[in-house]
């Protein structure tokens, strides 16, 4: 069978304490934390084969890093055991996960998850990050551990009170009789004599050291009320001195106000003004707020990103290349002007002109001229 997981090692990517451990494991006391939570993620697999789910048929692992993959990283097959589990706590979720799943909204079947665990004491109600696997892998299987005590618990306390027929009761049947035992037995208890005497015992039971403590407590609600009175005295004087001071600022205010102060026409036509653009920005933040509650939530409530660590790196390699840009764009331009350069010589030499004399002559012809005079001149002289 195909595992949907990753073969290599937990690679974590959130920022807290446990995470840089995993990361960083040094010294003997990380050693012993990491040993301890694949010892806890091989017993939470081995306990789940034993309970026969479902989601386990046909796998057979044996390395217990493989087997922490397989219950601490997020994908479809670990949300598949967890939501076994959540239905063999509480059956009727089977078919509350069906009906929301026609709807497709995983974002609800996960909440109903987080819900029933803290109904369960397990975890935060809005611990989604615990179900969506991205919390550390301690607080994954130590949840799950949990779940799969609970699980136990609730199976074994089924079979007691069941009637042993499973034709003739169902899970939830057993679950709602059991539910109804348990609220008896709390009846019971909190009604019985010997409860309401240990809650508001005759003797009291405080020490000796602390009764005349008690005693003086007992003898200041007088003192209090009185206390409290002056109290509510000083705070209505307070407030009053704080509106007084509001309302003076109010009428500077209101002077500074030119528009409220001249045209009451003018006045009006600028409040109708001011109660449209405050009306259209408030149905602006309306909408965005069905939006985000609807849509963005989701996504904004992610974890940020980490930084890495090589920006500087990143940075010195962004001004080694801007300078070699540079660099190409200067050679660029000299091997440009080398070529003008070559183009107007060439052109130069080309071109026939006219060298102080009457005839026109290129150039090259004026100095091979220019070379021959030379010459002869040479030659007359050493004659």
């Amino acid at each position: 069978m195909t595992r949907p997981w990753g073969s290599g090692r937990v690679s974590l990517g959130q920022s807290n304490a446990c995470d840089l451990i995993w990361q960083k494991p040094t010294g003997n006391r990380v050693k012993v934390k990491m040993a301890d939570t694949l010892s806890l993620a091989v017993s939470v697999y081995r306990r789940l084969k034993e309970l026969k789910c479902p989601s386990l048929e046909g796998l057979f692992l044996t390395d217990p890093e493989t087997m922490q993959e397989l219950l601490c990283i997020p994908s479809v097959h670990r949300l598949d055991i967890l939501e076994w589990m959540c239905t063999q706590v509480y059956p009727p979720l089977q078919d509350h996960f069906s009906s929301l799943r026609e709807y497709q909204s995983e974002v609800k079947v996960k909440a109903e998850m987080a819900r029933l665990g803290f109904e369960l004491m397990l975890c935060r109600q809005d611990d989604l990050d615990l179900i969506k696997g991205l919390s550390s892998p301690q607080h994954q299987l130590a949840f799950l551990d949990q779940l799969v005590d609970v699980i136990a618990s609730s199976s074994g306390r089924w079979q007691r009170f069941g009637t042993g027929d499973s034709t003739s009761s169902s899970a939830e049947e057993s679950f709602q009789r059991y539910i109804r035992m348990e609220e008896g037995f709390l009846r019971e208890l909190f009604s019985s004599p010997h409860f309401q005497a240990a809650l508001n015992p005759e003797c009291n039971p405080w020490p000796s050291d602390i009764k005349p403590l008690l005693l003086v407590g007992e003898g200041a609600p007088q003192r209090r009320t009185q206390a409290a009175g002056k109290s509510h005295d000083n705070e209505l004087g307070k407030v009053l001195k704080v509106l007084t001071k509001t309302a003076a600022t109010l009428e500077d205010l209101k002077q500074e106000c030119s528009f409220l102060v001249g045209d009451t026409s003018s006045s009006h036509t600028t409040v109708q003004t001011l109660k449209l653009a405050i009306s259209d920005f408030h149905q602006l933040i309306a909408a965005f707020s069905q939006v985000y509650e609807s849509e963005f939530q989701e996504h904004c409530s992610r974890t940020a990103p980490q930084i890495s660590s090589c920006g500087p790196l990143f940075q010195a390699v962004h001004q080694s290349l801007r300078l070699c840009s540079q660099e190409l764009q200067a050679i660029g331009q000299l091997v440009e002007t080398s070529e003008k350069i070559v183009r107007t010589v060439e052109k130069r030499q080309q071109e026939a002109e006219t060298w102080g004399g009457s005839s026109r002559s290129t150039l090259p012809e004026k100095i091979s001229e220019l070379k021959c005079h030379y010459r002869e001149f040479h030659n007359t002289f050493q004659g």
